[in-house]
């Protein structure tokens, strides 16, 4: 049992977020040997990998996924590893791909940012925010899978750890 302590609701915000990444990220072991080069990796991450389609840095690159600007601090560099080559193995809440269909047939993708009983809002794959009532959806679903592509057969294990090396020194810049 942890004894009460006097934590500003910032401080007890801080705790309860390291617990549960804690609890939701799972110790991973590094597969590579390889040291990678930051340099390399930015060039690969924005040529050859074809990240920024998807993912941006601050306000460059896509909106399918997730803007990467900071995830050098919230992410290990095995997990971010992982996610890239095996991106099904942990979606976070916070990048939930959703699937809509309006009552007109229109289908609408994007990554979830909040639900309720009646609507659901996403960020759809042009960056646009959209909320949507259920009464209007003629179906919807939380996708169980990444839309992200493996990389684990596009890559060397090179070039992998180049992006890595290159992710995780982003902490927040723009």
């Amino acid at each position: 049992a942890m004894p009460p302590g006097n934590y500003s609701d910032e401080q007890a915000f801080a705790i309860v977020a390291y617990l549960h990444s804690m609890a939701i990220t799972p110790r991973t072991v590094s597969t590579s040997t390889n040291t990678g080069d930051a340099t390399r990796g930015k060039t690969i991450f924005e040529g050859k990998g074809r990240c920024l389609t998807c993912h941006r840095i601050g306000e460059t690159g896509g909106y399918t996924g997730p803007n990467l600007a900071g995830i050098g601090g919230a992410r290990r560099p095995p997990d971010l590893e992982r996610s890239l080559t095996d991106p099904n193995f942990e979606i976070r809440d916070e990048n939930r791909p959703v699937r809509a269909v309006a009552k007109d047939g229109t289908v609408i993708q994007g990554t979830l940012l909040n639900y309720d009983t009646y609507s659901l809002q996403l960020i759809d794959t042009k960056g646009n925010l959209r909320a949507l009532q259920f009464d209007k959806l003629r179906e919807y679903e939380f996708l169980k899978t990444s839309p992200m592509p493996s990389y684990k057969d596009k890559l060397t294990a090179q070039e992998i750890a180049d992006i890595v090396s290159y992710l995780t020194g982003l902490k927040g810049t723009k």
